[in-house]
């Protein structure tokens, strides 16, 4: 008689875990499934425009693998905030005495907000969302700027997707080392 019970309790455990399993789960932070997100550039604090365009255009891409990115300014928007780009020396060696970095870190911080409509508060905030890019140093400025560059680019567009990941209720990092 108890091996009948606990095989019924056992069975009927099983039956609740199953419907449990096809409740049809949906991110709690994220807009609904069904409705595509546009990107759209927020506050700039920073000089260089070239991360902002490499920030958006990392999350219109996210979007787009994942089938999300509307059109357009329409609504609901994935405003981007360009907040600060940190560059840190890695590295240091002694060059005809002068010391200088054998290498640099750049990151991106960026925060993105989705909005429903023009003047509402925002529905999701994915918060401060940083990522970096390692660069190696060159004794030629030249070479060191265009590094630069590329390498903000990259961080800024990885920082970009990253946000796109978190508005779409993706589980995301908050944070990178440089």
């Amino acid at each position: 008689m108890r091996l009948w019970f606990r095989f019924f309790a056992h069975v009927g455990l099983w039956a609740n875990l199953s419907a449990l399993g096809a409740c049809g789960y949906q991110p709690l932070y994220a807009p609904s499934a069904a409705s595509s997100i546009s990107v759209g550039v927020g506050q700039v604090l920073i000089p260089e425009p070239l991360a902002a365009q490499a920030a958006v255009g990392g999350a219109r891409s996210e979007l787009a693998r994942a089938g999300r990115l509307a059109a357009g300014d329409s609504f609901p928007r994935l405003a981007l905030d360009v907040l600060r780009v940190d560059e840190v020396s890695r590295g240091i060696h002694v060059q005809a005495g002068v010391p200088v970095a054998g290498g640099m870190g750049v990151a991106v911080v960026v925060r993105g907000r989705v909005l429903t409509a023009e003047g509402r508060e925002a529905e999701l905030d994915t918060g401060d969302v940083r990522r970096a890019v390692a660069v190696t140093g060159d004794a030629d400025p030249r070479a060191d700027s265009a590094s630069f560059d590329q390498a903000l680019r990259s961080a800024a567009e990885r920082a970009g997707r990253a946000a796109a990941r978190i508005a779409l209720g993706i589980p995301e990092p908050n944070d990178e080392a440089p």
